[in-house]
């Protein structure tokens, strides 16, 4: 991600968090978007992908941070299972706006994920989660070859949330590559 990139990838994931989750901006869940610089362009190990249209602008974002879900809001079983948080890659902030959709786009943001993460050597796992209640992103995922480690469906206690979490195995392969742009200082 170039850092004009940056304030084009807030808005899209600010997009997504309004529009298809319906909550909208959450400073709890979203504090990376606040420290873009820090979080995701001066640590090595976590990254930002965005694709781009024709004028530049930005229409789909991925990410990968180090570590974990959070215990809670999510299960003790979860913290315990990715208790190494420096061996874990979580990938989040995968969004892509509307009329952009179905252009394999994420796909491609998500498999250049997936090599950051095989090119860091020091993450065991990719884990990701998924709100089941967002249309089609559970069929995305599980177009993919992740593996299913939990379905919290049944168990949620908020209503606005129906998590399944996911772990995208290292050795697989997903068709189709976004570039990963340099930033300059």
């Amino acid at each position: 991600m170039r850092r004009e990139d940056l304030a084009g990838a807030r808005a899209v994931v600010l997009f997504a968090a309004e529009h298809d989750l319906g909550y909208g901006y959450q400073p709890e869940w979203h504090w990376d978007l606040d420290r873009m610089v820090e979080t995701y362009v001066d640590n090595p190990r976590q990254a930002m992908f965005v694709a781009t249209d024709a004028t530049g602008a930005v229409v789909a974002t991925a990410a990968i941070r180090v570590g974990g879900p959070n215990v809670p809001p999510h299960p003790e079983e979860l913290g315990r299972r990715y208790a190494d948080r420096q061996a874990v890659a979580q990938l989040l902030r995968v969004a892509t706006l509307p009329e952009h959709r179905r252009a394999r786009l994420a796909r491609r943001l998500v498999a250049a994920c997936q090599e950051f993460v095989r090119d860091d050597g020091g993450f065991r796992v990719i884990y990701l989660h998924t709100n089941t209640r967002v249309p089609a992103a559970e069929p995305f995922w599980r177009s993919l070859p992740v593996v299913e480690i939990r379905d919290d469906r049944d168990e949620e206690r908020d209503p606005r949330f129906a998590t399944v979490h996911f772990e995208l195995p290292l050795e697989t392969v997903i068709s189709g590559r976004a570039d990963r742009h340099a930033v300059p200082d």
